[in-house]
């Protein structure tokens, strides 16, 4: 015959045992969203530098060859000041706001701007029509802009 107390301590031992298990079902859930947000997160160097590289710093970046010569619309996207201090126009990346970021904006299409009519970006070269960016290359800097535009030192 089974004591009061030991029927108890049994009962008391398999409840703890199914917490147990939805606690422990319930952190590796959280650990899996967490990791799968971190996998979301858009990264400068890997994703966004080599883009603005290949299509922007031609004309948004300083030639050591020839200092004389100034980044088009004095916006510079090969240095993080420069890139956040934004060109002549201002407003060029608005950490948080791709909306409000003439950078993404112009990777739409032309911008009015205070009356002045600014060119679609990427510029095409001379003799050459304009060919925007491929969508998964706007998609992933409208991404990196509303992330806080995270631009490692």
């Amino acid at each position: 015959m089974m004591h009061a107390s030991q029927a108890l301590s049994r009962r008391l031992n398999s409840s703890l045992k199914t917490s147990a298990a939805i606690l422990a079902a319930a952190i590796g859930a959280t650990c899996l969203c967490g990791s799968s947000q971190a996998a979301d997160e858009v990264d400068f160097a890997k994703d966004i530098q080599p883009i603005f590289k290949e299509s922007c710093v031609r004309c948004h970046g300083v030639d050591p060859k020839n200092e004389k010569k100034k980044p088009s619309g004095g916006l510079r996207l090969d240095d993080k000041a420069g890139a956040m201090k934004g060109g002549k126009v201002g407003g060029d990346i608005v950490p948080g706001d791709s909306k409000k970021s003439l950078l993404f904006e112009l990777l739409h299409g032309p911008h009015k701007d205070n009356g002045n009519e600014l060119d679609a970006m990427p510029k095409a070269k001379k003799g050459e029509e304009f060919k925007p960016l491929p969508q998964e290359k706007i998609d992933l800097i409208q991404k990196w802009i509303d992330q806080g535009a995270k631009w490692p030192d």
